[in-house]
C-alpha cells in the first residue's frame, strides 16, 4: 500500500472534513479526494460515506483507521531508527579489549562514548591482542585495544598510549625499600608471567634490556589472570613486569618499584579496526578515541 494514500486516509479519517484534512496534509482538496478514491478502489471496499453535509467512517474505514495508524506509527519509526543507526546514533557497537586496557584508556572512552550515545548497546570482550587481531579479521569485533602484535596493512590504528614498566615484588622482598630497581638486581629472581602467547609482547620488549644489563630471568610460573599473577608475587614466589598501569590495582603484600628509565621498554596501547568497516559506530569511536588521546609527538 502507499504509504502517501494511507497517510491521507488516516488524516481525513482523524479530521472527518475534507477542507481541514486538505489543510493539514497542504494539498488541494480534489487531490486528496481523488487519493481517497484511489485508495478505495485499490481494495476494494468503501472506507467513508461522503455526503454535502458530513462524512463518516464505515466499518472497513475504522477498521483500518485502527490498523492503519499503528503501521505509519511504526513505519515512521523505523524509518527514524534507520537514520539514526547511519548517524551512529543507535546500534551496537562490539569491543574488544586486552586486560591491561581496563586499566588506563577502556573505562574513560567507553563512558564518554556511552554518554554521547546512549542507544548504542556497547558489547564488552576482554580477549588477548593476538585473538582480537584475528576477532576483527572475522568481524566478531569492530574495535580492539591491543598491544602492537600484529602487522596489518588492512587495519585502521592509533596509538592511545605510551607507559614505561615497573616491577612488581613482595613487599618482603629485599628491594622493597628501593626507589628504583637494576635490572641487574632482579638477576637471581624467578618471573612470573601469563602464558606464553599472551607473554610474547612483554617478553619482547624486555629482552634487549635484558641481555645489555647481561641477565637471563627464569620463568617460574605461567598464569594469565593478573589478580592471579599478583597473588603469587605477594606469596613472594616470584617477581612480574606490568605497565605502569597496574600501580592502580593495589593488593596487599604487592608494591609496585620503578626500573631506572633507561632500563625499561615502552608499553603502547593501540586502538584499532577493520579499515573497510564503515559502519557509522566504529567511525564515531575511533574519531573520538582519536581526539581524547594525542601521544606527544
Amino acid at each position: 500500500m502507499d504509504q502517501r494514500l494511507l497517510n491521507s486516509f488516516v488524516v481525513l479519517a482523524e479530521e472527518l472534513h475534507f477542507i481541514r484534512a486538505s489543510e493539514r496534509l497542504r494539498i488541494t482538496q480534489s487531490a486528496l479526494s481523488q487519493q481517497i478514491a484511489k485508495l478505495e478502489h485499490e481494495l476494494d471496499v468503501q472506507l467513508f460515506d461522503r455526503t454535502r453535509r458530513r462524512v463518516a467512517l464505515t466499518d472497513a474505514g475504522q477498521s483500518l483507521l485502527e490498523e492503519g495508524s499503528v503501521a505509519l506509527k511504526q513505519l515512521t519509526l523505523a524509518v527514524d531508527m534507520a537514520k539514526r543507526a547511519a548517524q551512529g546514533r543507535v546500534g551496537r557497537l562490539t569491543i574488544g579489549f586486552a586486560d591491561a586496557a581496563a586499566l588506563n584508556v577502556l573505562p574513560t572512552l567507553t563512558s564518554e562514548f556511552a554518554r554521547l550515545f546512549p542507544e548504542v548497546n556497547i558489547i564488552l570482550h576482554e580477549m588477548i591482542s593476538a585473538d582480537q587481531v584475528e576477532a576483527l579479521r572475522a568481524g566478531r569485533i569492530q574495535i580492539a585495544f591491543l598491544r602492537p602484535v600484529f602487522d596489518e596493512e588492512d587495519f585502521e590504528t592509533a596509538l592511545l598510549l605510551r607507559e614505561p614498566y615497573v616491577v612488581a615484588i613482595s613487599a618482603t622482598h629485599r628491594l622493597a625499600a628501593s626507589k628504583a630497581i637494576r635490572l641487574a638486581d632482579l638477576c637471581d629472581e624467578g618471573l612470573i608471567t601469563t602464558q606464553r602467547i599472551k607473554a610474547r609482547y612483554v617478553q619482547g620488549n624486555f629482552q634487549p634490556y635484558l641481555k645489555r644489563a647481561g641477565i637471563q630471568l627464569k620463568t617460574v610460573q605461567e598464569v594469565n589472570e593478573l589478580h592471579a599473577i599478583l597473588g603469587l608475587v605477594a606469596g613472594g614466589l616470584g617477581i612480574a613486569f606490568f605497565p605502569r598501569s597496574i600501580t592502580k590495582l593495589q593488593l596487599e603484600g604487592v608494591v609496585y618499584k620503578a626500573l631506572h628509565l633507561d632500563e625499561t621498554p615502552m608499553a603502547e596501547m593501540l586502538i584499532a579496526k577493520r579499515s573497510d568497516d564503515r559502519t557509522a559506530t566504529a567511525l564515531r569511536f575511533m574519531e573520538m578515541a582519536k581526539k581524547f588521546y594525542r601521544p606527544p609527538r
